[in-house]
Formats: C-alpha cells, structure tokens, sequence
C-alpha cells in the first residue's frame, strides 16, 4: 500500500498546492492521499485562521481530484506541538507494512536535518521533494542526496513552483485585494464571504466565528449562540459599550461548550493553571472558549477574554462587557425558566441591580439539584449585594 502524505498550514490553501499534488499524482498512482492541515506546528508560530476553518478549504480544494483523497485532522486534534515525525509514526501504527511517500518543499529538504527525530522519518518515508525555483540548486541536490542514504526512494519532483505563497495571499488580502486568481474558486469563497484575513479585527474574527460555529456546535447551541450574540449587542448599545466586541464575545462563549472533555481540561487548564482544581466541570467552557480564542484565533484583548471566561460563574469586579455577556446568556430568546422574564426586563434597566438578582437566582438553582457552588459566582454575589446597598 503507497500512501502519499501532504502536510502544510494550508493557510489558506491556493493553487500551487492543488498544483503540486496534481504533480504527485501524475508520477504514481497512490492508494490513499492524506491532506495533513497541521494543528500547532513544531517549528513555527501558530497559523491565522483556526484549525477547523483550513481544514473546511482543504475539504474545499482537494475533496474532487479523487475517492482516495483524505483530509486527516490528527494534528489538529492533538494537545501538544505537531512534529511529523509523530504523524509518521501515528500512519504507520494506522497502516501497518504501507509505504508512506513524504511531499515537502526545497526549504524543508534542505533544513530536514534540523527536524526533530529527522533520522526516524529518512528511515521510515520516501520524500517527494518539490524544487522552489531552481531544481539545480546545488544546496537542494546535496540535501537530497543526503537524503537518499537513508530513504532511497526520495526524488525531485518536476513541477513548476508557484509565484506566490500563503503569507502573500495573506498580505494581499487584508490590503483588500482578490485573491481569486489564486485560489481555487471554492477556497475564496471562504476566504471572501467570511473575511478570514481581513485587516479589520471585527470583520476577521466575527466572519471566522460564524464559519466555524456550525462545524463545533449543534443546532440547538448554535441558536443559542446568536441569540446571546444579538442580545448582547443591542444591551452594548444601551450601555454604551462596543457593539462589536459584545456581539463577537456572544459568538465566541460557547465554541468549547460540547468539546470532548478530555481537550475542555486540557484547555482550561491551560488558560487558568492548577486552578482548575477548584472549579465545577460545567463552568469550565468559558475557560476553554477563552483559550481557543487566544490560540487558535489570535485574539489578545483582556476585556474580550474576561467576558467569555466568566459568563457562566461571575466574578468580583465584574466589566459592563462581562456583565453583558452574562446575562445576555442567561435571558437570551430561547431560555424558558420562570424567572427568566423577570431578569430580561431587569437587565435594561440596571446591569448591577440584575447581576444580583441573576446571580442569586442562579445559586439557588445550583444549591437546589445539589450542585458544586462556584466560590467566584458566591464572590460576585457577595460583591454585587454590597454594590448595590451601598449606592
């Protein structure tokens, strides 16, 4: 079995990878090809648009030139750093006995050395190597030959180098160019209608967030979500608060809520330390949702973070855009619980008086199935009771 496996950050995918691979293609036929979108590369800073929406335009560019055509989101799935010597290792424990064909880059054959455990992928792949400029170029047939010691299948690829990269795109992109001549026709209709690399923060971020959104929520969330969303900027706009930051905090607060468990502790963990100890697992998604969007997205602002981090618990000194957040989430359309009415009407009149209220009702709740409390959510409680006594 030959198993033919294209890595890259793919970010975003453009013509000269559907080109490459076309090239691959033509020399061999494969019995399976594995599109390998990296997650949190080894080697580099994190990539511009998330997992989840790179692997969405590699469905897009390589899902018709055959049924062997798999796009593996391994990497992306993984906790740690992805090194491809971990990929290699995961397809040959998946394929046991297959021959596993490598396509990278000049830049890559050239610097294989400096990959982790590079011994381990010469001795266990055959690199199909894909000249930059000049197929000639005395570095890149050293490189090659050194591979060639160890992995004897390892060939030059001939096909014509692209004139432009992903960063390019990127670059062009945001300056508010198109980048359809570039990219195949299903890849910029991604890119364009969801803004994925716009310059403007808003239009990136809110635009990546309702591309993923259906891929990590159900329906029933999903609802609920632009409910929160829609909520959330019109109570900006009556407190004076950015509309665009409420309305992409509302998209952004439940993107973790139905992660599998074991990546929900990762993350929060990841986002609040040993402290996670301490907390109730059903209040944990904010955390989690708080560290995608640093990770995965980019996003930096303490405000926005704070705001997803804590719609579900509260905290002492709580901003006007958490508290919006918070209560936009629990008096959001959909919700039907008795006091809900009462605390819709509340919150458009005073955010502090309703975070009481709000937080006092939700305590009750909690205490009354015999729940964990949140020692933050008692805090806020505590917090908001005296506020609004000693006003």
């Amino acid at each position: 079995m030959d198993i033919l496996l294209f890595g890259g950050a793919f970010d975003p995918v453009h013509n000269g990878h559907l080109n490459i691979l076309k090239a691959a293609l033509r020399y061999k036929h494969f019995d399976k090809v594995i599109i390998m979108p990296t997650g949190t590369p080894g080697h580099k800073t994190g990539c511009r648009a998330p997992f989840i929406a790179r692997k969405i335009m590699c469905e897009k560019a390589f899902r018709n030139l055959g049924d062997n055509i798999e796009i593996s989101d391994f990497e992306g799935r993984r906790f740690e750093k992805n090194f491809s010597y971990i990929t290699v290792s995961h397809l040959k424990r998946q394929y046991p006995g297959a021959n596993i064909w490598f396509l990278i880059g000049a830049d890559s054959a050239v610097g294989l050395n400096t990959w982790k455990n590079s011994d381990y992928l010469k001795e266990n792949c055959s690199f199909i190597v894909l000249p930059r400029k000049n197929e000639n170029d005395p570095r890149l047939l050293d490189a090659v030959e050194n591979i060639k010691l160890s992995s004897p299948g390892t060939f030059l690829l001939n096909a014509e180098a692209y004139p432009i990269s992903s960063t390019e795109i990127r670059e062009a992109v945001g300056r508010g160019k198109s980048a359809a001549d570039f990219l195949p026709a299903g890849v910029w209709d991604i890119v364009s209608e969801y803004s994925l690399y716009d310059s403007d923060f808003y239009k990136r971020n809110i635009g990546t967030a309702k591309l993923i959104i259906p891929q990590m929520t159900d329906e029933k969330r999903m609802v609920h979500t632009y409910n929160v969303a829609n909520l959330a900027g019109e109570l900006a706009k009556r407190y004076g608060e950015s509309e665009n930051d409420a309305y992409l905090a509302g998209l952004l607060h439940d993107i973790q809520k139905q992660a599998p468990k074991e990546e929900l502790l990762f993350r929060a963990e990841r986002c609040m330390g040993k402290d996670i100890l301490k907390k109730p697992i059903p209040v944990l998604h904010g955390y989690r949702a708080a560290d995608y969007m640093t990770t995965e997205m980019g996003i930096t602002d303490e405000n926005l973070l704070a705001a997803v981090k804590n719609h579900t618990t509260g905290r002492v000194g709580m901003s006007n855009l958490e508290k919006i957040i918070y209560m936009a989430d629990m008096t959001s359309a959909e919700r039907n619980y008795p006091e809900k009415d009462m605390l819709y009407n509340l919150v458009w009149q005073d955010l502090d008086i309703c975070m009481e209220t709000a937080l006092k009702e939700s305590l009750k709740w909690i205490e009354s199935k015999g729940r964990v409390l949140d020692t933050d959510s008692l805090a806020a409680y505590e917090y908001f009771k005296n506020l609004n006594a000693n006003r």
